[in-house]
């Protein structure tokens, strides 16, 4: 027999199906709040990667094509000075090293002085080398190699145009004289 409840029993039970209703509210805006985030994380994710992608778009546009000329690099005084010593086609006491003085701007030394000891009390560095000068049979000077000029025929050539570049010379020469740069009439010189 079904047993008659009571007024407390029905209390109890409103109260266990409010808390039910509560319980599941509650859980369904749970589960809504984590469907929300779901979508703010996928759409962070998207908004990333077409940001990357950008860059990367970016970084190719900013790229130099293929077919595009640069300006190839210029050899170190380091290395000129290491040439300069070791060529045996190239006389070291022919030449001439201009240099930045801090205080007194340009100054130029025999290349044959020049201290490559750093511990030397007059060691100067070798970022502050400007050119190189090669002192003609007459008497005159020749720049061999410019950093500013971006001139170097120690190495083979002048960098802007190497192979149709004319130097006009100031000893005798004129104005219809010209010397080529290539290395090998450099060397033929001496």
């Amino acid at each position: 027999m079904a047993q008659p409840s009571s007024p407390g029993s029905a209390a109890l039970s409103d109260t266990i199906c409010r808390l039910r209703s509560i319980a599941e509210n509650h859980l369904r805006e749970i589960g809504e709040e984590n469907l929300q985030e779901e979508k703010d994380q996928a759409r962070r994710n998207q908004e990333l990667e077409r940001y990357t992608k950008q860059r990367r778009r970016d970084k190719m546009s900013t790229l130099v094509p293929v077919g595009a000329t640069t300006t190839p690099k210029m050899r170190s005084a380091q290395d000129v000075l290491d040439r300069l010593r070791w060529d045996r086609a190239l006389d070291l006491s022919s030449h001439t090293i201009g240099y930045l003085e801090r205080f007194s701007g340009i100054k130029e030394i025999p290349a044959a002085h020049w201290i490559s000891d750093f511990t030397e009390e007059e060691w100067i560095p070798q970022h502050r080398i400007k050119y190189f000068k090669r002192t003609i049979e007459t008497g005159g000077q020749e720049i061999v190699w410019d950093r500013d000029k971006r001139i170097d025929k120690i190495f083979g050539g002048n960098l802007i145009n190497q192979d149709e570049t004319e130097i006009r010379s100031d000893a005798g020469g004129g104005l219809g004289s010209t010397q080529s740069t290539s290395l090998e009439d450099y060397s033929a010189r001496f």
